[in-house]
């Protein structure tokens, strides 16, 4: 969800399916999470987004601290997209001044940064994500430090996106079944060279039914590999290998360092717009991603 111009094409460098299960997390140790239990988000492992800069994929919404837009209650945490005429700063990360900008929607976002993150380990979350056209929710990981410098060279970590659930797919370009955008991504970022080019891994499989629309996306994180999967079955494994720089041998970098959480519900932007049905449906608002819960284990030494 930052400076991903590559997505508006689709440019997926696509994995080999990984079948089966995941394995038993028999040798895991809990280490963080949140139930999202009680009637307020807990701020002593949260911040609060609020922002107009469109995740530097030219998105729509505002990020605000409203209760309309983050909200804890009945055992989950609901983000939610809504037309509301906004204000905030267009450009967040150059500090808290600067230009402002006002959007037409309002949204929610929240990120443990300074607060929690990991090198390593079992993140997953259960959650039901909304559909329509324009409506693109996330949750994924930045680096705590940047070490390696800016994006994309200090990587990123993207557990789950949809785009667009519901919305058409054309004859020609996608896998949709039935003719209906159903696919939920997981992907990598980093630099593919010395001059920092972008370069993304990452594969599709198509969202599976339950009863209540909730499923557990997780990746489980070693310095060999990122394997992504949904309800306990993996669908995609990147080895170190294949984010390896072109120029040198750098080992599990840049993804040996530690990486916050984020969650957060965008409308518009660069890929959805591209995609399916084009542009955004306002008859998609208010749309709302629920989350049961995250947690975050890592394995015994």
């Amino acid at each position: 969800m930052t400076l991903r111009a590559a997505f508006s094409a689709l440019a997926f460098a696509l994995l080999g399916a990984v079948p089966g299960h995941a394995a038993e997390p028999g040798d895991w140790k809990l280490v963080w999470s949140d139930e999202f239990d009680g009637d307020r988000l807990d701020e002593s492992k949260w911040t609060y987004a609020a922002d107009c800069g469109g995740g530097g994929n030219d998105e729509r919404q505002c990020y605000v601290v409203s209760p309309e837009t983050v909200a804890v209650g009945g055992g989950v945490l609901k983000l939610t997209a809504i037309k509301r005429k906004t204000t905030g700063l267009a450009n967040p990360w150059a500090g808290p001044t600067g230009p402002m900008r006002t959007g037409d929607y309002a949204s929610g976002k929240i990120l443990t940064q300074g607060k929690a993150s990991w090198c390593y380990g079992r993140i997953e979350a259960r959650a039901k994500v909304p559909g329509g056209q324009g409506v693109w929710p996330a949750i994924w990981m930045m680096p705590e430090t940047g070490a390696y410098g800016g994006w994309p060279r200090s990587g990123e970590i993207d557990i789950l996106e949809t785009i667009n659930l519901g919305a058409p797919c054309p004859a020609e370009g996608e896998t949709c079944a039935g003719g209906r955008e159903n696919r939920i991504f997981g992907t990598i970022h980093f630099a593919g060279d010395a001059s920092g080019a972008h370069r993304q891994y990452g594969k599709a499989t198509p969202m599976p039914t339950s009863p209540d629309g909730f499923h557990v996306y997780a990746v489980e994180w070693t310095p060999d590999a990122i394997t992504w999967s949904v309800d306990g079955r993996r669908y995609a494994r990147a080895a170190a290998a294949d984010w390896k720089r072109d120029d040198r041998d750098i080992g599990p970098a840049p993804f040996d360092q530690p990486f916050h959480l984020i969650l957060n519900l965008a409308f518009g932007g660069r890929w959805p717009e591209g995609a399916n049905a084009k542009g955004i449906d306002e008859a998609a608002l208010p749309a709302t991603m629920e989350v049961d819960w995250v947690r975050v284990s890592q394995q015994l030494p």
